[in-house]
């Protein structure tokens, strides 16, 4: 047999620059170094090929006999798998009977390295012939890419994950610092390759952040939309993404074929499915954000998917990259990319099923919604709080849906009342905007009334938290009208109860008392525990104004007696917060301030920015009265932004609004205005996560002139950052951290700017002594 050429060691040469991928070319080289077979898995254009390459130029010196490269994408019969492996290797051409034992002989000597590339259409074939030339030889090793795994016993499987993305609200970042991300550096040069010249500035930075986002981070996405630089802006294309299959059809013409427009990718997938498994991928594009398996079962399955077949469809999915499976804390989730999902959609239209399966969605999420109220008001609150969260996209699409079908509207309306807590804790602008286009949307009837005595409520009781008060009163008299002439207890306590907020704003301490002791007992009457624990924490409020602390409090701990017994802790924490304020009042500063850190941590279990900026700014006015005039400063600022955050305005609530200006005002006088504005933004620039953990370790960052070697305290830094500036003091460079740590040094430069910036510092030496200080307590 005549020896190949040497030529065997050379790979397909690079024609664009490789980007990020630092640790997942790791991680590659590490299993490789461990597994003879391993697999390179997830769906098309995801950059499974280019990290293959690239991971094996890396190791050529682990392969002296060899790396040998070869496309399988246009390969269509099986049959001529040997002779194309042995023609890329450079064996010479031999009858078809021989083929198959001249490679493994050739193979069986040699300690190379095997990339197959794109595997998918071809699973079983190429499982087959792995698996003889694996057992034939001891130092060959087999680098597969494929959209499934090749099912060979031995095989590791790795799933090329999207490039990292800009998170959202990430468009607010500076263009320096979107650069630390892998999608936004790839847009950068392949635009650069269609624009010399073209740059990263302030007037193109956000639709940038914002297309990368949108395109999930998928390489071939990226780089067919910097084609479109050709004839569109970066805000064109963002604006465009939802016809994204139209959009990315343009690609370079040298391309293979399926990587030259998104559709030809998605079909290349679509195709090699069978027809069960295309109607499920269909079904799915119905759900926003994910999915479980119960929602699945409920919503696709029916005659003609049946239920006992979906764990092996849905398998299929997942095995080929279509759907992605994440474990996540309520559980199992799935979820597709945008890019599959739009696709799927297109074929869920043309099917005419769009609109019945729209239905189930909206019906299962509706009965999810309702059954959540009872949940959120007993020992499963928190995973609740936590499985509607995960649910938010669905939620919002099952609303939308309601929207657009005539006489839903109704159907919509109350799943967005059952949700009404949901809404206090991740959504008060959602909640309330939701509420008034469906109380918009509503026909004419005793129903839809039915459902205004709610709705009216619901978004009054929303723009009350916003501090919309004119709002909150308009729909607070709509809904009161109208459950008075439809007799309707449920609707006449909710009515009345906001009402009494009203009252509150209006500093009618009276009439609150008459309003929501009248809506507590309204409540007790129809059984709605939530209600009557609502109304007890503002009547006691309202006692409170009036001097009657030691009953308000009496009437709070009664209630929240009954919270622990039912294990309802959200409900207690707010009844635990009015009372820690009637206790501020009494003079009772450590009482008060142990039932505040209590409801923190409670607040910071739901991730309840309404509860943690309440509490903050109470503890805000004990500190003015104790004359802690810097833990005022920054509390005062953590309670504005964690408030801000949430759209949340309650300073027009009672007296809050004046005791929240007596305490800014003694702050300021105590510390002088240059260094009160420095002190109350250090509270600004924490997350309510980080104020809360700084309260609770008792850790209140005073107030002093912020010079070059006067910077801020560990809380203002997150936990990479903190890494990160231990090694800095250490005397690493941004490329040696970037080493250490495995991360992109565009990445670690980022830091160290971020650094930088929140220590207020100018050099690596004043963060290094920064360092030493902290750690040493000083």
């Amino acid at each position: 047999m005549t020896k190949p050429s040497r030529s065997d060691r050379a790979l397909p040469a690079s024609l664009t620059t490789f980007i990020g991928r630092r640790r997942e070319s790791a991680e590659v080289r590490r299993l490789l170094e461990s597994s003879r077979l391993l697999t390179l898995t997830g769906p098309g254009g995801i950059g499974k090929t280019r990290l293959a390459l690239h991971t094996a130029r890396s190791m050529h010196r682990a392969f002296p006999d060899g790396i040998w490269s070869v496309e399988l994408d246009t390969l269509t019969d099986p049959s001529l798998l040997p002779q194309t492996i042995s023609a890329a290797i450079g064996l010479p051409d031999v009858p078809n009977t021989a083929r198959m034992e001249a490679l493994i002989n050739y193979l069986s000597e040699r300690d190379g390295l095997l990339i197959l590339d794109n595997c998918e259409h071809l699973v079983a074939s190429c499982a087959q012939l792995v698996r003889a030339l694996l057992r034939a030889s001891q130092g060959l090793r087999i680098l597969a890419t494929s959209r499934q795994p090749l099912g060979v016993e031995g095989e590791q499987a790795f799933e090329v994950p999207p490039l990292s993305v800009p998170e959202e609200g990430a468009d607010s970042e500076s263009a320096q610092a979107l650069q630390r991300y892998e999608s936004v550096n790839l847009f950068l040069d392949r635009a650069r390759s269609i624009i010399p010249g073209f740059k990263l500035d302030t007037a193109n930075h956000q639709a940038v952040a914002r297309l990368c986002l949108d395109l999930e981070g998928v390489p071939l996405a990226i780089e067919l939309a910097a084609v479109r630089l050709r004839l569109l802006s970066v805000d064109q294309i963002a604006a465009r993404l939802d016809d994204r299959f139209r959009l990315l059809s343009v690609g370079h013409r040298a391309s293979a074929p399926r990587q030259t427009s998104l559709t030809a990718m998605v079909e290349w997938s679509y195709e090699l499915l069978d027809q069960p498994d295309r109607m499920l991928w269909a079904r799915l594009s119905v759900f926003a954000g994910g999915f479980d398996l119960a929602a699945v079962e409920a919503v696709c399955c029916d005659d003609d998917l049946p239920v006992e077949s979906l764990l092996d469809r849905l398998h299929s999915l997942v095995e080929r990259s279509i759907v992605v499976r994440d474990e996540v804390e309520t559980g199992i989730r799935y979820r597709m990319l945008e890019t599959l999902r739009q696709f799927g959609r297109a074929h869920l239209t043309s099917s005419d099923e769009l609109e019945n399966m729209r239905a189930r969605h909206r019906d299962w999420y509706g009965a999810l919604a309702k059954e959540a109220i009872a949940g959120w008001t007993g020992a499963e609150e928190l995973e609740w709080n936590r499985r509607l969260k995960a649910e938010r996209h669905n939620i919002r699409a099952a609303i939308e849906y309601s929207l657009t079908v005539p006489d839903q509207a109704i159907r919509g309306l109350r799943m967005a009342v059952n949700l009404r807590y949901f809404w206090l804790v991740h959504g008060i602008s959602e909640g309330r905007r939701h509420a008034e286009r469906l109380l918009a949307a509503l026909p004419r009837g005793e129903d839809a009334d039915k459902a205004k005595v709610r709705g009216h409520w619901l978004a009054g009781w929303l723009a009350f938290y916003q501090g919309d008060i004119e709002a909150t009163r308009r729909h607070g008299e709509e809904s009161t009208a109208l459950a008075e002439r439809l007799d309707d207890t449920f609707g006449r306590a909710y009515a009345t109860y906001l009402m009494g907020l009203v009252a509150a704003c209006d500093h009618d301490y009276e009439r609150v008392k008459t309003l929501m002791s009248k809506a507590r007992d309204l409540h007790e009457e129809t059984g709605d525990l939530a209600g009557a624990w609502l109304a007890t924490s503002d009547l006691a409020g309202a006692l409170g104004a009036r001097g009657e602390k030691d009953t308000a409090i009496d009437l709070c701990r009664l209630a929240i007696g009954q919270c622990v017994e039912h294990g309802a802790r959200w409900f207690q924490s707010y009844l635990q917060w009015t009372v820690a304020d009637l206790l501020r009042m009494q003079g009772n500063h450590n009482e008060a301030t142990r039932l505040l850190e209590s409801t923190l941590k409670i607040s910071l279990d739901f991730e309840d920015q309404m509860s943690s900026g309440s509490c903050l700014e109470s503890l805000s006015w004990l500190a003015g009265q104790r004359e802690d005039a810097a833990s005022a400063a920054w509390l005062l600022g953590a309670a504005h932004a964690t408030w801000g955050n949430a759209g949340i305005s309650l300073l027009r609530f009672a007296e809050w609004g004046h005791i929240h200006e007596q305490t800014r005002a003694h702050a300021c006088r105590s510390l002088g205005e240059e260094s009160f504005n420095q002190t109350y933004q250090r509270g600004t620039r924490m997350t309510p996560t980080e104020a809360i953990n700084s309260v609770l370790r008792r850790k209140t960052p005073a107030a002093s002139p912020r010079g070059p070697e006067t910077v801020g305290g560990i809380e203002d830094l997150t936990p990479r950052e903190l890494q990160i500036a231990r090694l800095i003091s250490q005397g690493l460079t941004n490329k040696k951290i970037a080493q250490q740590l495995v991360i992109a040094q565009r990445t670690a430069e980022g830091h160290v700017e971020n650094i930088l910036r929140k220590l207020s510092c100018n050099s690596r030496a004043q963060v290094a002594a920064w360092m030493s200080r902290a750690t040493d307590g000083g």
